[in-house]
Order: structure tokens, then sequence, then C-alpha cells
């Protein structure tokens, strides 16, 4: 069995006939029915067989496709890994990230990657932490922006930066205070993600540590509903300033430091454990900190009315 009977019999099968295979290969019939023909000889099992309208899978078949096919992304994969190694690039890169930090991060992340790697094809993903996990696991994603909590510690993962949160209000209630102590938001209805979302989960961990008993009137897994919910003076909502920075500056929302005790939202950039880092990979990752630390340039916190600055983040060292 080699890679080329492999190869073969996989275009056979997803053409769906010997004569479609050997159109779309520029190969004549003979000699793919051949290379299947070895293939069933080495295995000594039938894979397929013809009728009037094409090739049919048998149940060894089936089972060798859906391992063929594993096989040949894997070798795929290997390739592009070893030639992106030879020349120090990478042609693709999977990206995940929570909601709240995507809304500011991809578009600058995106120019910077790309001014280093004009070739790149990248593909963004926004999820909860829980899903951005698995698909860290599984390989769908290469690199992933995670808050920091338990399951990140088992990780291979490296600390990026620690925002203090806000409570976000909208601007028709008028002007916060600079700093808003914990105990006051138990008297605010809440806007907030629902259980599953990271951020929801930090909160909650540092009310309860407080003794506080929060009053959610709603949950919105979509940051934009939530913050329209917000505006529309349905409630408050705790996000870090850097999140809702367009809507402060528009005039939408204001907002106010939570103080006694501060809550805050540690970020983490994490890559597969089971994955080797290539040069390529390695260079992204290293753009990924740097932007992201980029925009945790260190300033006062916004308020209304908002002034033209970033706002205060914690840098981790």
């Amino acid at each position: 069995m080699n890679q080329r009977d492999i190869e073969y019999f996989v275009k056979v099968v997803e053409a769906g006939s010997f004569s479609q295979a050997a159109i779309k290969l520029g190969k004549t019939q003979p000699v793919l029915s051949r290379h299947v023909r070895d293939l069933e000889t080495d295995l000594r099992v039938s894979l397929l067989y013809r009728n009037g309208r094409g090739v049919v899978l048998t149940e060894a078949g089936e089972r060798l496709y859906a391992r063929a096919t594993a096989i040949l992304e894997q070798l795929a994969e290997a390739r592009s890994e070893m030639l992106n190694l030879c020349k120090g690039g990478i042609d693709s890169a999977a990206i995940g990230m929570p909601p709240s930090v995507a809304r500011v991060l991809t578009v600058p992340l995106a120019r910077t990657v790309y001014a280093r790697f004009p070739d790149i094809k990248l593909r963004f993903t926004e999820a909860f932490n829980v899903h951005l996990l698995e698909w860290l696991s599984s390989g769908a994603i290469d690199l992933a922006i995670l808050y920091a909590n338990e399951a990140t510690q088992r990780l291979n993962a490296e600390p990026l930066m620690t925002e203090r949160m806000h409570l976000i209000a909208p601007a028709e209630r008028g002007c916060l205070p600079p700093q808003t102590p914990a105990a006051a938001l138990a008297e605010l209805p809440l806007v907030l993600p629902s259980r599953h979302n990271g951020l929801r989960q930090q909160v909650e961990t540092w009310a309860t540590r407080q003794g506080l008993h929060l009053n959610i009137r709603a949950e919105c897994d979509s940051i934009s509903s939530m913050l329209r919910l917000v505006e529309g003076d349905m409630g408050h909502t705790i996000l870090p300033a850097s999140a809702v920075q367009a809507e402060l500056e528009a005039g939408k929302l204001v907002s106010s430091l939570i103080v006694e005790p501060f809550l805050e939202r540690s970020l983490v950039l994490a890559i597969p454990s089971n994955r080797s880092v290539t040069s390529g990979m390695g260079e992204l990752a290293r753009l990924v900190k740097r932007q992201v630390r980029a925009l945790g340039t260190p300033a006062e916190p916004v308020f209304a009315p908002p002034p033209k600055a970033a706002p205060e983040i914690l840098m981790t060292a």
C-alpha cells in the first residue's frame, strides 16, 4: 500500500466514477483501475464495485476511505509545515478569541499580521472559552486568546495582560462617578452573557467572593446586542473599557471603574500542546502578543464625557 494508490482510490470515490476521476487527474481509466486493484490485492479486500452510475463503496471501502482522507490531510499538513519551516513563513492560520476581544483586536491584528506575512490566509473565530478550548485541542484553530481560568492553567499558555473591569451604563443616565464600589453593583439591574461565557464566570466568581448577589436582569451572548440593550436603558453591564471604546468616544455609553475591590480580567495566549511550533507559527504568536499589548497602553479609565485615551490596563510581567 503506497500513497499514490491511496490518493487515486480517494479521487475515484470523490469523483463517483473512474471516468470522472480520470478526467480530473489527467490519467487514463486503466491506470486508475490498476492502482485501486493493487490496493485491494495488498489489503486482501474488495473496496468498491462498479454499477451503471459509477462506483459504490463496500464496507471495507468505507472504512478505508475515512482513514485515507485523514491520512492524506495529515500528510498535506506535514508537507506544508516542513515547507514553511524551510522558508520561515506560514501560509494559513486560524485564531480564536472571545467576542469582547475580537471587536477591538481583529482589525489591528490583521493589519499587523499581513504586514509580516502578505500571503497568509487568516481565519478569525469568535467563541466562548469552552468552545475555544475544544477547538484548540482538536486542532481546529492554531492559536487562542482566552480568559485565564483553571482550564487554561493546563495549557501551553502565556499571560498577555490584565484589565480592570468597568461598570457600563447608557449615556442618557448622565455621568457616572469615576469609581463604583463593588457593593453598589447589587442594587443595579445587569445585562450579562450566559453562564457558559468566560467573562460571566469571572464576574460571578468575583461576586461570590465578595458576598454579592448580582441582579441579572437579562442574559445576552452577543456583545453587540448586549450593548444595544444597555444603550436602550435595559440595564448596566460589566466589561473592560477597551471593549466599548468606540461607544464611549461616541457618547453612547459611560463607564466607571469598579473598586473595593477591583474586578480584573486576565487574558492568555494558548497554542495546542500536542503540536510542534514552527518558526512561522512562533512569529505569528509574537505578533499576536505584541498587538494585544499594544492595545493595552496604560492610561486613565474612560469616563463620560470620554477623553481621547486608551482605557486603564495593567500589564503582566
